[in-house]
Formats: structure tokens, sequence, C-alpha cells
């Protein structure tokens, strides 16, 4: 089956938990995202790709994902506009949100859209991120949904806020549908030494150059979208305890969480495109523009000024943190976490440049995400299937990759004795006509490690065998006397990251 079809599918059945979720909130506003127009954009879209169409038949209808994404994003802002109850809306039904700078946002993706066509030649290992945001969205909202909407009735952006399932699914589809708008900006650069390379051939020592850091007032503002993303309200304690007696709304002030800004600070340094995404639409975009900030000490902020800047920080913090393995996740309850799943998970069907001049050599199937909430157990599932070697190379090195970033994100560190999560990839790989299973764990209260072994759990691994070797060379596995010859077992708990 078709595994976009398969998450529309699965998202329209779901949509009835949703219905009884909205359903007990007195005030509905007139959009959000999985409204009436977006529930026939995505049936109109099932239409067209059909249950048995290849993983690539999405691409022939990239003019509707381009409708699709931006009336998603728009629906998004209005949604969170309608309920800021500083905002006139919710109690004047003659009044109706808009999202400014909508126009600006849609010509830059235009732009990346046509840009994305030099990537695919500039960038050894590029892959669609144009209709890849759609799909995400589209397995978040899945993940989000699934089991009567256990997830996205934990999932928050603060304890002391409270945001409702329409606001949830307007902040996740804002995340989901911007986080990669700074890649071209990142690859730009890379794209750059490609040209300086090719006029070696015909020029001695080329001068071609491409300036991409800011200054004046660009720093400035980029300073401000920093600062405000790696802040957090912190409670007047006199005034909360005066507030609390004379029962008077408590006080906040902003505080710079200074581990946070410093890592931001060395990811735009090195034009991560996450951080890069979270300045462009906070620039482009009118609903960030009015974000109410500031960590004067005789600025305070009230309750409801404090749930709207954490709307907006998380949008800016989790699209800047999925790029920076700097920041390590600890709860899986925030849109952080859920962005870095889902984006990790999405695999399926992403155009690489091998894939338009070559047939492919290898088979792909995801087989999904399986997680419970209350558990705090995370499984993403996947399977390869090789006839080549060198292929079974190319899986195992790229999987390392993937997993020395898990390395660091679900790294320990400070307070992560109260991390409420575990999470394994479950990978597996058929070499001609032998099959693996590779896992990579990282539990809560154990050390990180990846293992292989065989699917019949009565073989042993033949060290001679050659996936057997590539795996043991990749990972570092070093073969000791007496061990079981069933699982090779690495330990990452030293490894360099």
């Amino acid at each position: 089956m078709n595994i976009d079809y398969q998450y529309i599918n699965e998202l329209t059945n779901l949509l009835g938990g949703l219905d009884n979720q909205i359903g007990g909130i007195k005030k509905s506003p007139q959009s959000y995202p999985l409204d009436k127009d977006i529930r026939n954009r995505l049936d109109e879209l099932k239409g067209l790709i059909t249950e048995n169409a290849t993983e690539y038949a999405i691409y022939q209808h990239h003019d509707k994902v381009q409708q699709l994404w931006i009336e998603l994003i728009k629906k998004s802002i209005q949604c969170l506009r309608y309920f800021d109850v500083r905002e006139p809306f919710v109690n004047n039904e003659t009044k109706h949100p808009l999202a400014y700078g909508i126009s600006q946002l849609d010509a830059y993706y235009q732009k990346y859209r046509d840009f994305e066509n030099v990537m695919y030649g500039g960038v050894k290992y590029y892959r669609d991120h144009v209709v890849h945001v759609v799909r995400v969205w589209l397995l978040g909202c899945v993940v989000l949904l699934r089991n009567d909407c256990a997830y996205m009735n934990n999932i928050m952006i603060d304890e002391e806020c409270t945001i409702n399932p329409y606001e949830k699914l307007s902040i996740w589809t804002l995340i989901a549908l911007t986080h990669d708008l700074g890649y071209p900006l990142e690859k730009a650069s890379k794209i750059i030494d490609t040209t300086r390379d090719m006029m070696t051939a015909f020029i001695s020592n080329p001068v071609v150059s491409m300036d991409l850091s800011f200054n004046g007032v660009q720093n400035s503002m980029n300073d401000f979208i920093l600062r405000l993303m790696s802040s957090k309200m912190h409670k007047i304690s006199e005034e909360a305890k005066a507030a609390k007696e004379e029962k008077k709304e408590a006080k906040y002030v902003a505080r710079l969480q200074s581990k946070y800004y410093f890592k931001f600070q060395k990811s735009l340094e090195h034009n991560k495109h996450g951080v890069l995404s979270a300045i462009i639409i906070y620039k482009l975009l009118l609903y960030f523009l009015e974000s109410d900030f500031t960590i004067n000490e005789d600025y305070t902020f009230k309750q409801n000024d404090v749930k709207q800047f954490y709307i907006r920080r998380d949008i800016l913090r989790a699209i800047a943190s999925h790029t920076c393995s700097d920041v390590y996740q600890m709860d899986q309850n925030s849109f952080s976490f859920l962005l870095i799943i889902c984006d990790d998970a999405q695999t399926w069907g992403r155009k690489g440049i091998s894939e338009l001049y070559v047939n492919k050599k290898s088979q792909y199937d995801f087989k999904g995400i399986n997680f419970e909430v209350e558990k705090g157990t995370w499984r993403i599932s996947d399977s390869y299937e090789v006839n080549e070697d060198a292929d079974a190379n190319n899986v195992l090195s790229s999987f390392k990759r993937q997993c020395m970033n898990y390395m660091a994100i679900f790294r320990d560190g400070q307070e992560t004795t109260n991390r409420n999560f575990n999470f394994v990839w479950d990978m597996t790989l058929k070499v001609k006509r032998t099959e693996f299973q590779i896992l990579f764990t990282a539990n809560k209260d154990e050390k990180i490690q990846i293992a292989l072994k065989h699917l019949d759990e009565n073989q042993e691994l033949n060290p001679e065998n050659k996936t057997v070797s590539t795996f043991d060379k990749i990972f570092g596995y070093k073969h000791k006397e007496g061990v079981d010859m069933h699982v090779h077992v690495c330990d990452f708990i030293n490894a360099e990251i």
C-alpha cells in the first residue's frame, strides 16, 4: 500500500476521536488544521494518489501539496489568534482573525521550491524537503490522534499553561510545516564550494564567494529571536503571594536560559537550518513579530501573556532544536520531541539524486511509529532489502550517522534522571537472502546500545559474513571470548559525538 495513502486514510479514520475532544469546547474557531476544508483537501489528495501507487506518486500533485501547505499554516495562525483572549475574536463573532505575512511566506516557499532543483545536484546527500514537511505533519497528526488522542492529551508547552486541542494542532502544524525553511541557506555554501571546485578545471585559484553572515540591524534582530526562544517565565514570588491573598492575577518576568542561548548562537554560527527556519518565520509572519517579550526586570507579564509567550517560544524552540544536537531531549510530552521523532521517521519516498538518474538499489519499507504514552516507550520500525554488499554498507553507514545524533540528544545530562521515555529504532536489513535485525536502544535507566542479530534467533552470527564484518567495523564491535554469538552488542557510552 502507498504509505502516503495509508497515513491519510488512518488520519481520516481518527478524526472522530478529535471531534469528540473538541466537541466539549464552548467556542470554536472558523478555521483550524483538520477543519472541513482541510479534510476535503486530504480526501482529494488521497483519491489522486490511490492505494497502490508508487511511493513517488505524490510528486505528480505538487501544486496540491503546496496549496495544502499554505492553507494549513494560514489556518493555524488564525486558530491561535482566535484563542488569544487579548484579541477580540472569542467575544466578538463579527470579527475574524487574519494571518498576516502569509503571502511573503508563500513567495519564499516558491523560491525554495525552485531552488531545490539546484540542491539535488549541488549537495551530495540532498533529499526532498518540500513534500517531506507535509509528510512529517501528517505523521505527527496520526501520532497525536491515535488511541483516543492519548498523546494529544499529554503533550504540553508548560505546566502552568493550558492549551486546548485546537491550539495543539495549530502549534504542531506550524512546527512541522516550517521546520526546514532554512535548508537552502544552510546548503548554499556547499553549492558554492562545488562551483569553485568545478572552476579549478579551467581557472587557477578561482574566486567564488558568498557571505551568509549577518550584520548591523540583522544581527540585533536575530539576537532578539534567539533570546526569546531561550527564555522562560518566572513567577514573582512576592507578587504571587500578594495576588493569592488579594485574589489578584499573579505577575511574571522573563529569564534568559543561557544553556539554550549559547547553544542556539552556536547553531546560528554554523548556519544550521533549524535556527535559520525559526528566524525566517519570525521575520515573515506578523504573528511572531507581535510577540510580547523582554527580559527587563521592570516589565511584568500577566497569565495570558505568559501563555502566548510559551506558544510562540515552543514553536521556535522546537524548530531550532531539531538541528541543534547540543540540546538534549528529556520530555516525551514536548513538541520538540515529536518533531524529532516524526522528522527522522519520515524517510519513505524522499527523492534523492540517485532516484533521478538510476534505478534504486534498495527497497525501503516504513513499518511505523509504535508508542505507549503511559509507559513512555517509543519505537520506530523500518526495513531495507539490498542485493549488494556495498549497498548494505551504505545503509549501515547512514544508520550510524543517525545513531550518533541520537547519542547526542538522548545523552545523560543535568536532570536527565527525570527523563520520561525509552526509545528504540528497530531496523531489519535483508542482504540477498539473509535477514538481520539492528536495534538502537536509548533506555533512560541504562547505557545506550546498538545490537545486531539474525531474525532467526537460533542462528549465530558469523564474523566472516560480509554484512556482519561491515557492522563490526562501522560500529566498532570487538569480539570477546565467551560472549553470546547470537548477538553483537556495541556500547555507545564512550562514543565520540
